[in-house]
């Protein structure tokens, strides 16, 4: 542990020591790699499978996906959000060389022994970018790497991008007094972003629902009293979330032979998370949505949150996600209100 926390600091020292850097550019979703094109030729299906996930929105957006480039137009692209350098030490390439001469004597020890192998790091030419480097003493090694533990460059990108986008969406301003009234009113809250306003509020069917434009987003919240002894499974989230669709969401339909049901965690609270297809019977719309649903013992509550977005022609993946880390905010402690509102 002393070992990476020095190999940390020490990678912080000389990839970190620039006075000014700009803001990354780009889209979220590609990642530049520069690789040797033999070396690529090796990996390429095996990176692929772990990293480039999928969503439907409708169209089948990769979360995602590598791009490699010739280490002779780096320039160009030194400013993205998401680069990554992959090699292997027993190479003469000049990718490898360039990693080798970077990279300090302690972090090509670690990957000598096997130690180590993906390094991670915040901001090296731009602010809110990732810069990872991947390198493995020769190729056999490198491609097991890959298979067993590739997930772990997925989320690497991943906790960038959630980095990133906090900064990204709360930067500006925050809806303070929204989220203060809605505590008030109501015993739970959300850090509400800029340009998110109130548009519904039913105390009697425990129902809020707030939106923007720019695109078109709408966070729909029901709540009921007790539930911890409730079975909360997906065809109850699917049955909440026609009833949803309804009444507070413009007689939308749910396309039910897209979803997905995943368990995941807000800090140390466990949420259970449906994602699918919104359409209407009517109009020409649909989207993406998300819902959460979970108990909350401080409020003795069942919630129920849903998600949804509107932007035709847009990448819609990334405002899904951007919705999904807002509503992840939700808490129910005044002692978290406080804190949000200094």
């Amino acid at each position: 542990m002393k070992r990476l926390i020095l190999l940390s600091l020490i990678l912080l020292t000389i990839f970190g020591c620039e006075p000014y850097k700009k803001l990354a550019v780009g889209n979220d979703g590609p990642v530049y790699t520069f690789v040797d094109d033999s070396l690529w030729a090796i990996i390429e299906k095996d990176i692929r499978e772990p990293v480039e996930k999928e969503l439907r929105t409708p169209q089948i957006e990769r979360i995602y996906h590598f791009e490699p480039i010739p280490l002779s137009d780096f320039k160009d692209y030194r400013a993205s959000k998401n680069l990554m350098f992959i090699t292997t030490l027993d190479r003469t390439d000049r990718t490898s060389r360039y990693i080798q001469r970077i990279l300090p004597d302690t972090a090509l020890r670690m990957i000598e022994k096997g130690e180590r192998f993906l390094f991670p790091i915040k901001e090296k030419l731009a602010k809110r970018q990732i810069f990872i480097i991947l390198a493995a003493p020769d190729d056999e090694t490198l491609l097991t790497y890959i298979r067993n533990e590739g997930s772990s460059i997925y989320d690497a990108l991943n906790k960038a991008f959630v980095e990133r986008q906090f900064d990204e969406i709360y930067y500006k301003a925050e809806e303070k007094e929204i989220t203060k009234k809605l505590f008030e009113k109501y015993g739970f809250s959300f850090r509400v972003p800029h340009s998110y306003q109130i548009l519904e509020e039913n105390p009697v069917e425990h129902i809020i629902q707030l939106g923007r434009t720019s695109p078109y987003r709408w966070v729909t919240i029901y709540w009921q009293k007790g539930g911890l002894n409730s079975v909360l499974d997906e065809k109850w989230a699917v049955t909440m979330r026609h009833w949803l669709s309804l009444n507070y969401l413009d007689g939308t339909y749910v396309e039910k032979r897209y979803l997905t049901h995943r368990l995941v965690h807000w800090g140390n609270r466990p949420v259970f998370n449906i994602r699918g297809l919104w359409g209407h019977p009517e109009k020409t719309m649909g989207g993406p949505f998300s819902s959460f649903y979970f108990y909350d013992g401080v409020t003795n509550r069942t919630y129920f949150i849903d998600i949804c977005v509107w932007a035709p022609g847009q990448i819609k993946n990334v405002y899904l996600r951007q919705m999904e880390l807002m509503v992840s905010t939700f808490f129910t402690s005044k002692n978290v209100l406080q804190e949000y509102m200094r």
